[in-house]
């Protein structure tokens, strides 16, 4: 069955994946440097919020929902589609960034990239874990606002933070401890979701 959902929901989002690309080579040249690594993946992973958007429009869930055993599968879903919309945006950032550093005629500084995705792997896995609990109780209009709150509250807060913050922390350490907590934030998401779709009565 989740086989039949994700492309159910990929054929969905088809039509935004040049869209997609777009934003993707305009960013790329806008930000010479790394930055469009981030916006691209930010960008991939608000799509699941689209996703959530056409199954409350067609009343997917209302007519899919027959148990808690089918609710997990389908909870479970929304929370594999984020992540792999993740991986296409961290793949294409990489590419983008090998082609402006061919194009641009720069080294490319691979620490530097590494922390930039680090930091939106753990931004996305913040805001997806929290736009999709709040997108089942309160629907997607309202989710709309939570998902820009989503992002601009823990961004400004990583700004705030990061200059008094002395990390001697080596790259490999912050990326176990940024992945530990992506998963926690997931799988606590995935339960509180859980628990709110098994007793929405529709």
């Amino acid at each position: 069955m989740i086989k039949a959902l994700l492309y159910k929901d990929f054929n969905a989002l088809s039509r935004y994946a040049k869209i997609m690309l777009v934003v993707a080579i305009v960013c790329s040249f806008l930000f010479k440097d790394e930055g469009a690594s981030l916006i691209v993946m930010i960008y991939a992973a608000s799509l699941m919020l689209t996703t959530m958007a056409i199954d409350e429009r067609e009343h997917f869930l209302r007519r899919a929902i027959s148990d808690s055993g089918r609710n997990k599968v389908i909870i479970g879903e929304k929370y594999l589609l984020l992540f792999l919309l993740v991986v296409v945006g961290v793949a294409l950032s990489l590419v983008m960034e090998l082609l402006m550093a061919v194009v641009y005629k720069r080294p490319i500084e691979w620490e530097s990239l590494c922390f930039l995705i680090l930091s939106g792997f753990a931004l996305t896995s913040f805001s997806g874990g929290t736009t999709i609990p709040l997108t089942l109780k309160f629907g997607s209009e309202k989710a709309r606002i939570i998902l820009l709150l989503c992002y601009m509250v823990p961004a400004v807060l990583l700004m705030w933070l990061l200059p008094s913050i002395n990390l001697t922390l080596s790259t490999l350490a912050i990326s176990l401890i940024v992945i530990a907590v992506s998963l926690a934030i997931y799988i606590v998401s995935f339960l509180i979701s859980l628990k709110i779709l098994d007793s929405k009565d529709f």
